[in-house]
């Protein structure tokens, strides 16, 4: 009964999209507010051509050896970045160099001999004015650099001319090959555009939606894995089996809102099925076993469906030919009463117990007829049972609270197995809808007089530790857990075409 990991991932992208939707709506909301707060802003773009090959090398027929293309525009990126150029373009267009800085990005690869520098401003006509001083003055400078090589170089010869006049006329041809280096030296460097206008690139909703729309996303995705990750809370059938080891005898869905039974009336044909499963497996456990089953049905912490469960349990055994009690046992938060619909004020466990009432003014039987939302009718003590529908072969008793105590006095009492027997007479089953076990103590007193345990977990309520908990919890009780049920399970689509058709 373990889930495909397929139906894991799916349940998790179910619990997500929630998070990731809201926070996708959020980014997009978010990046266009900024966006209209930052104000127009305006692009403007110049390109500059690197070339491999110098012109002062070309003309003077200097041999440089081999050029790495690729580490030339390496250097020239590098360059580009340097503070120098914005220093001299600050100088013109005003403003200081790391405000230029600021507002430009430089583009390129080393496998294109192009570098586009890109201004961004409030200012279109300052952005072209800017990026193109930008784009000139690293022209500029490459230039700078490389005539100043070549200057030291002319100077050392000079003085070694002056040094030796008798190599005169060897250093000659150098000194001239050098100077006309000097002349043609433009460090590789061109500009080839420049900018002529400054197109508007924000705010742009459409964009600036799809950006923030991507970020949320993503972040959206990563809390969504990080509570994923420190969820510990009970999500599926493999996790109740782990932390109990025991299986999960059926997976119960999602009821619809103030649903109480289920079995019966219009709900049967989507849920019927499904407690009439439980009933089968839970009898065919028992199976072995003589004289009448008392089973506990109980759960972890509170709000868990253990009364939901254990009262559609009942009626699913009733209505496969089981004679049935059911017994409400949770005498702090009492709910079965109103389950069948009978009076708060009707004696029940409490004066039974106590011995302020008889079996036969407490004990309500349960007739199926079909008519009406809940199809059940609840018959007072002494009025008969003939109403009951024909293919009900079974009984279903009911026994209330008979009012709300605090405490586990009554589970602790005497009499309790000495009830709990005169109700087994000519039962099959007696189920008993206890309080939380762990809340309380009520389930560990009670379990000397059970011989059976059903624990009920609801889907996404409970953690992992809680159910560890009540499996060592369980280890001192002399009845078993026999199994679980696991409840409040999202519906698949699959299931419910074919109970819809």
């Amino acid at each position: 009964m373990r889930p495909s990991a397929a139906e894991a991932l799916k349940a998790a992208i179910r619990r997500s999209l929630p998070i990731v939707a809201a926070l996708v709506l959020i980014g997009a909301v978010a990046v266009n507010a900024f966006k209209q707060i930052q104000g127009a802003r305006y692009s403007a773009t110049a390109r500059v051509y690197h070339s491999t090959i110098d012109l002062s090398t070309a003309v003077t027929q200097i041999d440089p050896g081999f050029v790495d293309p690729e580490r030339v525009m390496e250097t020239a990126l590098s360059l580009a970045g340097s503070p120098e150029p914005y220093e001299r373009a600050a100088q013109l267009v005003g403003g200081t160099a790391s405000e230029l800085r600021a507002e430009t990005e430089v583009g390129g690869s080393d496998q294109v001999d192009i570098i586009a520098f890109t201004t961004t401003s409030d200012d279109p006509d300052r952005a072209e004015r800017v990026v193109n001083a930008i784009a000139n003055a690293y022209v500029e400078w490459r230039a700078d650099i490389q005539s100043g090589t070549i200057t030291r170089a002319i100077s050392q010869l000079r003085s070694q001319i002056r040094a030796s006049p008798a190599t005169r006329a060897e250093l000659a041809d150098e000194l001239d090959r050098l100077t006309v280096m000097r002349t043609l030296a433009s460090g590789g460097a061109n500009v080839i555009e420049r900018a002529t206008d400054a197109p508007k690139v924000s705010p742009a909703p459409v964009r600036d939606t799809l950006l923030g729309a991507s970020l949320g996303f993503v972040i959206g995705l990563l809390l969504s894995g990080a509570r994923e990750a420190f969820n510990t809370r009970v999500r599926s059938e493999s996790d109740v089996e782990e932390a109990l080891a025991k299986p999960v005898l059926a997976t119960i869905q999602t009821l619809p809102k103030r649903a109480g039974i289920v079995v019966v009336g219009r709900h049967e044909s989507r849920w019927g099925d499904t407690y009439a499963l439980l009933a089968a497996n839970l009898m065919q456990i028992r199976s072995g076993e003589t004289g009448p089953t008392v089973l506990a049905v109980t759960s972890s912490i509170a709000g868990e469906g253990k009364t939901t469960t254990a009262s559609n349990l009942a009626v699913a055994m009733a209505m496969r030919g089981q004679r049935v009690v059911l017994a409400e046992f949770d005498l702090r938060k009492p709910a079965i009463g109103r389950m069948f619909r009978i009076p708060f004020d009707s004696p029940g466990v409490i004066q039974l117990v106590d011995g302020e009432a008889t079996l036969d003014s407490a004990v309500w039987q349960i007739e199926v007829n079909g008519a009406g939302p809940s199809g059940l009718i609840a018959v007072p003590p002494g009025l008969g049972n003939g109403n009951r529908r024909a293919r009900m072969d079974g009984s279903l008793r009911v026994v209330a609270a008979g009012g709300q105590e605090r405490g586990a006095r009554v589970a602790r009492s005497a009499q309790v197995p000495g009830l709990l027997a005169r109700l087994g007479a000519g039962a099959d089953v007696v189920v008993l809808d206890t309080p939380p076990a762990l809340a309380t103590v009520e389930m560990a007193e009670l379990s000397a007089s059970v011989d059976a345990v059903l624990v009920v977990v609801r889907h996404g309520r409970v953690t992992r530790r809680s159910l560890v908990a009540l499996n060592r919890q369980a280890e001192g009780w002399r009845a078993d857990i026999i199994g679980a049920v696991l409840t409040d399970s999202p519906s698949e689509e699959d299931e419910y075409y074919y109970y819809k058709h």
